[in-house]
């Protein structure tokens, strides 16, 4: 799904690739392809213009980064990340996105 999606074509693989190194250490070699990057504004208008998505999750790494998770009611998603003062870089994308219902906390019935 990675190449298929056709945002912008200026590259940063160098940035993305060390990010999905650092932060996919396991993840199939297809994670590792050179990624798209842009500014931040022109990847979140594609990536909602294109396949409906928006932010469902984000924060930041430990390296300062800004890490996005988007993702779409068709089950859609992106994760993508900003580095400081720099261009925003798609690291891995795919289908099937499926939210997870947090536990309640307290739901648990005491013996």
């Amino acid at each position: 799904m990675i190449g298929s999606k056709k945002l912008l074509s200026k590259p940063c693989a160098g940035i993305a690739v060390a990010a999905a190194g650092l932060l996919f250490a396991a993840a199939p070699v297809q994670a590792l392809e050179p990624q798209l990057c842009a500014q931040h504004s022109k990847l979140v208008a594609q990536l909602g213009e294109k396949y409906g998505e928006t932010v469902s999750a984000s924060g930041f790494d430990g390296a300062g980064n800004f890490v996005e998770v988007f993702s779409s009611k068709n089950g859609t998603w992106t994760i993508a990340i900003s580095v400081p003062g720099g261009m925003t870089c798609v690291i891995a994308a795919g289908e099937d996105w499926q939210e997870e219902k947090a536990p309640r906390l307290g739901a648990e019935v005491a013996s």
